[in-house]
């Protein structure tokens, strides 16, 4: 079964051999404010999304240039070169149902023929090893793809010093990673040490670091966070309850 519903005016074949930047729901949601950034700031067009019943169901109110309509758990979009493909995933899967879910996003990775996997995921800083908490960055790459992986510790991301099933708080981001491995998909995965809490500053290093490697934008400008982020704490609190 194919889980990608392509947009009415989107032709599915344009996914072949762009590179996929897919996000981890993990500790922090560090992956998916980083690829709300990319998606703002490049303006990126939405061209489907995935259906799959092993992910929460959500539902809300589009941003930006995709129009009005409802945005659901996991969308995809492109950028207007067809080179990149980001993925934003709103929602975790259900108890018991990862595993299905993996399947299919390898499945559905292989059957567009996208030429690599970037995959972004944030894991528990507060069990990091001794010298990952003495390290410059708190980022580390680790991937089968060794061209992707030297250039990334050229540009001062670290080597992953331990084993992938060694890193915590991660979701789905070693097991699909692991998967990918296994159906010898080109991949590579970035990952932040991060904690609970007002995560927005781990998302614009993650990016800047992404874009000074990958080259995503290059002006010299801030990121375009969506209106959402306004309230990523509720509204604000009326003050005069306090004088």
């Amino acid at each position: 079964m194919d889980s990608f519903v392509a947009s009415s005016s989107f032709n599915s074949n344009l996914l072949a051999g762009s590179t996929l930047v897919l996000p981890a729901v993990s500790i922090g949601n560090v992956p998916q404010l980083t690829s709300d950034l990319f998606i703002h700031t490049l303006q990126l067009n939405r061209v489907g999304f995935i259906d799959n019943d092993a992910l929460m169901p959500v539902a809300g109110a589009r941003e930006g240039r995709t129009g009005s309509g409802v945005s659901v758990a996991v969308e995809v979009f492109q950028t207007s070169d067809h080179k990149w493909t980001v993925i934003q995933q709103r929602a975790p899967t259900f108890k018991g149902k990862r595993g299905a879910y993996v399947k299919d996003l390898v499945a559905f990775i292989q059957k567009y023929k996208f030429q690599s996997v970037i995959l972004l995921t944030s894991a528990d800083a507060g069990l990091r090893t001794d010298a990952q908490i003495t390290g410059s960055i708190p980022l580390r790459v680790i991937g089968t793809d060794k061209n992707m992986v030297e250039k990334a510790s050229a540009a001062g991301i670290p080597t992953l010093e331990t084993d992938e099933n060694q890193v915590h708080g991660t979701g789905i981001g070693v097991p699909l990673f692991k998967a990918l491995k296994e159906a010898q998909v080109l991949a590579t995965m970035f990952i932040m040490f991060a904690l609970e809490g007002d995560n927005v500053s781990d998302a614009i290093l993650f990016a800047n670091a992404l874009n000074t490697l990958l080259e995503f934008k290059t002006d010299k400008g801030s990121w375009t966070p969506p209106k959402s982020w306004d309230f990523l704490f509720g509204n604000p609190y009326n003050q005069e309850l306090y004088q």
